[in-house]
């Protein structure tokens, strides 16, 4: 690792190392009653802190680490992955606690986060569209007592505390109670000056013009079509799945399993963005500042990585110096026996080997030390042979690493 890439992240621990440990900036109300609560992961499955160690401010850290943004072709307010819950059985079961996260893109990384319940997590985007929807997102949760009021936030809608349906309560419920009253300017309004004073206070500086217009956007296409909301590419004729179907949607045992389905995953997400520890970078996952600085913070910290959601990212490294570069960060990374990959093939002609019915996607998972091993005794040569490496055999699918 260059020293380089690490040393904005020395200076900011040196220069608050004589500062009293810093309390969480993510939220100044009350956290919910007790019996509202998840409960905190046991002690054994957060990695022990070295008692001197101090963590650079929320804001300090995502400006070291992010990278100018980049343009991308299609509008991902909303996940298109329809198959996201296909690996939450599996990733429930093998995914080992306490471990660093690394995703990318939209509001799938709160379930998998829910379900790998890691101490740490990075949500690493070229898009800074990305970056600011995650402001969002954060403010939303810290400032939201319950499920429904965190929906009716996000949408821009009035929420009544005296009705609110309760910690049993189904998503069917939380949505109903969120989205009872219609369409309000002046209660969108009012919830997004609410969440924009709580962004300002978690990066500890007020977002530029350019920043807020693109926070009120992203929040008023929440507030225009609600749960309608979908997932948007430029020229394609394909119709994407709602967020409302999305928040509802089952595993392959029957389960809703979103973030916002029941109140233990809702909460164990809330109190990690309240602890400031969901951090939103932007970053080309080839780039040479981002995974590599996070990489440097993960170490840092003593966390291994347990679980990085790439979705379909890696279709779009396949030129032979990009692939190199992304593969490079991918072995800086501190992983083991245990580190997976969440991995979304989205179909485009060729139906996956472990697609689903119903479905245009599949999810599937691999060890990241395995796809290493893989990549360096004989190099993927497409997004193909990368997806549908040790996925369920099938004819159409050809030899894994073809």
């Amino acid at each position: 690792m260059r020293p380089s890439l690490t040393a904005p992240i020395v200076a900011l621990a040196v220069a608050l190392a004589s500062c009293a440990p810093s309390s969480p900036t993510g939220d100044a109300s009350p956290d919910p009653p007790d019996a509202a609560r998840d409960p905190a992961p046991d002690a054994g499955s957060r990695a022990a802190a070295p008692a001197t160690r101090v963590d650079p401010p929320f804001g300090e850290i995502v400006r070291a680490l992010s990278e100018p943004g980049a343009a991308f072709l299609s509008n991902n307010l909303v996940s298109n992955e329809t198959s996201y819950l296909q690996v939450a059985p599996d990733l429930a079961r093998i995914a080992r606690p306490g471990g660093a996260y690394l995703g990318v893109g939209p509001e799938q990384n709160f379930t998998y986060l829910a379900i790998a319940r890691p101490e740490l997590a990075f949500l690493v985007d070229v898009r800074r569209e990305n970056l600011l929807l995650h402001l969002l997102y954060k403010a939303a949760f810290a400032e939201a007592a319950t499920r429904s009021q965190f929906l009716a936030l996000m949408i821009g809608r009035p929420w009544d505390a005296a009705s609110d349906p309760g910690a049993e309560a189904s998503i069917e419920a939380v949505v109903a109670h969120a989205t009872r009253a219609p369409p309000d300017e002046a209660a969108f309004a009012a919830a997004h000056a609410r969440l924009l004073a709580r962004i300002e206070r978690s990066l500890g500086a007020r977002p530029d013009t350019s920043d807020r217009g693109a926070l009120e956007a992203a929040h008023r296409a929440f507030f225009k079509d609600g749960l309608d909301l979908r997932f948007e590419l430029a020229a394609s004729g394909r119709r994407y799945p709602r967020l409302g179907d999305l928040l509802a949607a089952t595993d392959p045992e029957g389960r809703q399993a979103g973030f916002l389905a029941s109140e233990a995953p809702f909460r164990f997400v809330q109190r990690l963005e309240r602890e400031d520890r969901v951090i939103p970078v932007i970053g080309d996952f080839a780039g040479d500042r981002a995974l590599p600085g996070v990489a440097a913070e993960i170490r840092r910290r003593g966390l291994t990585v347990s679980v990085f959601y790439v979705s379909n990212v890696e279709q779009y490294l396949f030129d032979p110096g990009v692939w190199t570069r992304w593969t490079r960060n991918v072995a800086a990374l501190p992983t083991d026996e245990a580190s997976l990959f969440v991995r979304a093939y989205l179909d485009q002609g060729r139906r996956h080997p472990a697609e689903l019915p119903g479905h245009r996607t599949a999810t599937v998972l691999q060890p990241i030390q395995a796809f290493l091993a893989h990549d360096n005794a004989s190099r993927y040569r497409s997004f193909w042979s990368v997806a549908t490496d040790a996925a369920p055999s099938s004819a159409d699918a050809g030899a894994p690493g073809r």
